[in-house]
């Protein structure tokens, strides 16, 4: 098995499909990023807040690390398919916690048991469509690259879009209602930050299941090249990060020493500068 992990017809198939450096920089900095930045916070604080955030950092490269399987040269038929199919239960959960990260951090305390009930069972039919295996019903060959239902990637679409329009009601809302121009100013940065990472994700897999299901210049045939904008998708994490980090530096925000939060966002920002002319 090993000997034909990297292979040289596995790698000339994925080279062909996008850029190796590319790939990696989309994967591996929102992934360390959100590790690492999650469990930063999480070990110098408790806030409920905090909670929240490192929970949807793990749940995002979780994500990330299941939606990678997907590229890699071994990649076979089963592992595609068991990746594939469980992957929307994660997308679908960040977009929850985001918002429970939002509201936690903006009022300073739990959402009401009513709005989490609310948000949480919007998850329940992701979990049923998967548990059923309805979430892919097609198989393109002869590579192992399943399609994703169309009604279903509509549903999560949808999805998406009704959080990420909760998202920016909610923080115009608490911003028209605070008056103090220090907070207005942290409500602004903190909604700014998950709207642009959630609508960086929703926006990259539109585009996605819209040339799938329109057929658009024959990409359809070949989804493996339409999947390559869904790379974008990553990258909103480490600018909602950004945000999360001048906040802190700025305004202390979660608590945090404002020295080590500079350290911290330099060494993000380094990383990420230096990833551009990696890829």
């Amino acid at each position: 098995m090993f000997s034909s992990i990297f292979s040289p017809y596995s790698i000339n198939v994925l080279t062909n499909q996008i850029s190796i450096s590319f790939l990696l920089y989309s994967y591996l900095i929102p992934f360390f990023t959100a590790i690492s930045f999650g469990t930063f916070l999480f070990i110098k604080n408790k806030k409920l807040s905090v909670v929240y955030l490192f929970i949807l950092c793990i749940t995002f490269s979780t994500f990330i690390f299941l939606d990678l399987m997907n590229w890699l040269p071994f990649a076979d038929a089963v592992i595609t398919m068991s990746c594939w199919s469980v992957v929307d239960i994660f997308s679908t959960s960040f977009f929850i916690l985001s918002y429970w990260f939002l509201y936690s951090f903006i009022k300073d305390h739990d959402l009401p048991l009513w709005q989490k009930i609310a948000t949480a069972c919007t998850l329940l039919p992701t979990l049923v469509v998967t548990a059923l295996s309805i979430n892919i019903n097609t198989f393109y060959a002869p590579s192992p690259m399943p399609l994703d239902n169309t009604l279903n990637a509509n549903y999560l679409s949808l999805l998406e879009l009704a959080y990420i329009l909760l998202v920016v009601t909610f923080t115009i809302v608490e911003y028209v209602k605070e008056r103090d121009s220090g907070n207005k100013k942290k409500i602004f940065l903190v909604g700014a930050g998950v709207f642009v990472f959630l609508f960086i994700f929703f926006f990259a897999y539109v585009i996605v299941n819209f040339i799938l299901t329109m057929g658009l210049f024959d990409l359809a045939k070949t989804p493996g090249f339409v999947y390559n904008i869904s790379l974008y998708a990553l990258l909103g994490m480490p600018i909602l990060l950004g945000f999360l980090g001048y906040l802190i530096a700025k305004y202390q925000a979660f608590d945090v020493k404002l020295i080590k939060s500079i350290v911290y966002m330099i060494t993000l920002m380094v990383i990420l500068f230096i990833g551009l002319f990696l890829v």
